[in-house]
Formats: C-alpha cells, sequence, structure tokens
C-alpha cells in the first residue's frame, strides 16, 4: 500500500514535471505577430512582459517537481530493495538510469514536441495555472531573480546584431519574394531603403531644364496666373536669371491674395521664404535628414560652379522607396513604354537605375550621366539630330524627338530587331 501511494504520488510529479517543460516551450516560442493578431488571451500577454521573471517561475516549478520525483524514486527503490532482498546499490543505479530515460522522454521531449504543435492554444490553457503557480513560488523566485540578475551584471556581454550586413537582408528580401512571403513591390521597397545612402541628389532632382520658376518682380496677377497653369505648390523666385534663386515662393501664400482686387502693391518677395540649397552631390538620405531637422520640404541643387543644377523635393526622395506618386494634377505618364518585339520608347529624363530594372543593360558604374539623355549626349559626343542611332552592347538608340538642343523621347531597340523595326 505504501508503495502504491509512492507510485501515484511519483506519476503526479512526473505530469507537473511535464506540464512545466510544455508551457516553457509553449510561451517562448510565440511570436510577437501573435500578439498582433489576437491569437492569446490577456494573461498570456501580461506573462510575457516580463519573460526572465516567466522562465524562473517555470524553471523553479520544474526544478522543485524533478527534485521531489528523484526522491520519491529513490524511496520506491529501496522500499522494494527491502520487500524482495535485492541488492540496494544495484537496484539504484538501475532506478537512476530509468528515471533518466523516463524524464527525458515523458517530461522534457514529448511534451514540448506536443506544446510547439499549437504553441497559442496551449499557452491560453496553461496561463491561469503558471499564474498561480507563479504567486504560490514569488517569494523564492523574486530572490532567484535578483541573485541571476547580480550574476548576468557582471558577465560583459556584446549587443548581438541581427544582421551581420546589409547584403543579408537584401538577401533575406529575394528568399522572401521567392517564397512568396513578401511581393515584388515590398522587396522592392526594402532594397530601395539601403540604396538612399548610395544615391545622389542630381540622380533624382528635377533638372535645371525642367524647372518652372518665376522672376521675382512678377506681379501677384501674373504669378496666380502661372500658379493655375503649372498646378504646382511651389516655385523658384530668381533674379535676372534661374542661376540667381533668392527665394521659395509657396502657392498657399498667394491664396489670399486671389480674389482680391487690390494685390498690386504686394509683390512677391515679401511672400517668398529663404531657399534651402543642397550640392548635386550630397546623397539623398542625408537630405532627408536636413529636410526633417530644418523642417524644410524643398531645397535648390547647386552644381560644381554654382550654378542651379536642379531641386529637389521630399516627395522625390519618398518616391524612391514606395515609387511614383501621382497627386490629383499629376498627368499618367510612364517614362519608358513597351512598343513589344524588343523596342521600347523611353524618355530622355529615365534614370539609369530605372532603365535597368526594366532593361538588362549593363551601364560602367563609374559614368558621368545620371539619365538616358546624358547617355546619348555623351555617345554622340554633339547635340544629335531626330533619327540618328547609337549602338551599345546588343541594344540600338534611336532619338525620337528633340526640342531646340535637348533629346525628348528615344526608341530602344534590340540588335536582332533593328531592322524590322526601321
Amino acid at each position: 500500500m505504501k508503495i502504491a501511494l509512492e507510485i501515484v504520488l511519483f506519476v503526479v510529479l512526473l505530469s507537473l514535471s511535464a506540464f512545466f517543460s510544455g508551457a516553457e516551450a509553449a510561451f517562448f516560442s510565440l511570436k510577437d505577430s501573435n500578439r498582433k493578431q489576437h491569437r492569446i488571451n490577456s494573461q498570456v500577454s501580461n506573462l510575457l512582459t516580463n519573460p526572465r521573471r516567466l522562465l524562473i517561475t517555470i524553471l523553479t516549478g520544474n526544478t522543485i517537481v524533478n527534485s521531489a520525483m528523484a526522491f520519491f524514486a529513490a524511496i520506491i527503490t529501496a522500499d522494494i530493495a527491502l520487500s524482495v532482498g535485492a541488492n540496494l546499490t544495484l537496484l539504484l543505479i538501475a532506478e537512476t538510469i530509468i528515471l533518466s530515460i523516463v524524464i527525458l522522454l515523458v517530461s522534457e521531449i514529448t511534451p514540448k514536441i506536443l506544446a510547439l504543435r499549437n504553441s497559442e492554444a496551449f499557452a491560453n490553457k496553461i496561463a491561469l495555472p503558471i499564474r498561480i503557480f507563479g504567486a504560490f513560488l514569488f517569494p523564492l523566485a523574486a530572490l532567484l531573480y535578483k541573485f541571476t540578475h547580480i550574476i548576468t551584471s557582471w558577465i560583459p556581454h556584446e549587443k548581438e546584431e541581427l544582421f551581420d550586413s546589409e547584403d543579408e537582408l537584401r538577401t533575406l528580401a529575394d528568399l522572401g519574394a521567392d517564397r512568396g512571403t513578401l511581393k515584388d513591390e515590398e522587396r522592392r521597397m526594402i532594397k530601395s531603403v539601403f540604396d538612399l545612402d548610395e544615391t545622389l541628389v542630381r540622380e533624382i532632382m528635377v533638372p535645371r531644364i525642367d524647372i518652372i520658376g518665376m522672376e521675382q518682380m512678377t506681379s501677384v496677377r501674373d504669378a496666380i496666373e502661372i500658379i493655375r497653369q503649372n498646378r504646382f505648390s511651389k516655385f523658384p523666385l530668381f533674379e535676372d536669371s534661374i542661376d540667381k534663386i533668392r527665394g521659395i515662393l509657396y502657392a498657399k501664400d498667394v491664396l489670399p491674395y486671389i480674389n482680391s482686387n487690390d494685390n498690386n502693391g504686394i509683390k512677391l518677395t515679401s511672400l517668398m521664404r529663404k531657399p534651402f540649397f543642397v550640392p548635386e552631390t550630397k546623397q539623398i538620405d542625408d537630405l532627408l535628414k536636413d529636410f526633417q531637422e530644418l523642417r524644410e520640404n524643398i531645397a535648390i541643387v547647386v552644381d560644381e560652379f554654382g550654378g542651379t543644377g536642379g531641386l529637389v523635393t521630399v516627395e522625390d526622395i519618398v518616391e524612391e522607396v514606395v515609387g511614383e506618386i501621382h497627386d490629383e494634377f499629376d498627368e499618367e505618364a510612364r517614362l519608358l513604354h513597351s512598343l513589344g518585339n524588343g523596342r521600347w520608347l523611353v524618355d530622355a529624363k529615365t534614370t539609369i537605375n530605372d532603365l535597368v530594372d526594366e532593361i538588362p543593360i549593363d551601364f560602367p558604374d563609374d559614368r558621368e550621366y545620371d539619365t538616358l539623355g546624358g547617355f546619348m549626349f555623351e555617345q554622340f559626343g554633339d547635340i544629335p539630330n531626330v533619327e540618328d542611332v547609337t549602338e551599345y552592347q546588343n541594344y540600338s538608340f534611336r532619338v525620337k524627338s528633340l526640342a531646340e538642343n535637348r533629346i525628348l523621347k528615344i526608341v530602344l531597340t534590340k540588335m536582332e530587331n533593328v531592322d524590322e523595326s526601321r
């Protein structure tokens, strides 16, 4: 009868050991996504707010149970040895081996595997018992918590980086897209974020020739008409030429004078704001920080000679990450349009980076140009005429249209399709 009671107590302790082992596996396999998707209840969330204390509670309970289990196993073995007259030493050796196997299989491996199959459901079911055990074991667990904190604080440790390099994150983005966990657009955005420190302002700016500005002596009435025609929110104000920009006119600052009959006495110079100048070689991630710190959203780009090279806005930087942004006034026009059969109609303003994203052409890294138009001028060495053609790698580049000295459109054709494209 005594041995039977001891065996029952041993089985109860073995079950408790399995319970704590399963709890450890279930709680610490949960991810943040489980919380965000409300798969776990509030009790589980509260326990996970202090994972170190939770771990100490579980390990303390498991250690106490395993120690008691070993004690009862030894008593059961001794009682059996006395009742049958067997060698106690040999039985204790056998008991140690058998107990180790039982604990490993029944209270460690099996419960953890079962708990991991559905960790959310298991954690939800055992959260209340764990909290009760935690309250019961609190004095001992709190003492161990402080003791381990003191010990670990003496041990120097380096903060482990989740990823060793940017290349690893790029590779993970590629793997995620290949396996379907990331969309192609999400992969492109992730890579674009890393490219911010490699992209220069001159690569994304609105070029000088496309700037819509106003002479600073322009009347308010004429300025209102220019704003209506162009639908921009900001306009550079210059003196004599675009190389002498004196300020930035915000369209909203002119709004009070739209319906006013007495605006002849108002000068644009009294409404303009101080311009923010940046070099064309500035990296756009640094420019974004400047925009944030200075609360600016437009900058005038200065070339190496001190003249105006272009302008750049916060929207231009954001578009490098998320892609083209269209507001209600933007025209839906793609810079690169496929004509089929290995032919494309490309705007000369298309950046080389955007071009190679669509067409596999290998341009040199040390190139002096940023756009397809710049490439064309370098190839010809002079201002080309309409229908002039240059060849590069396996492609031909034909000038489709010009405006004065500026290339507008280019027809790009794979070499095997050149004859049939003419």
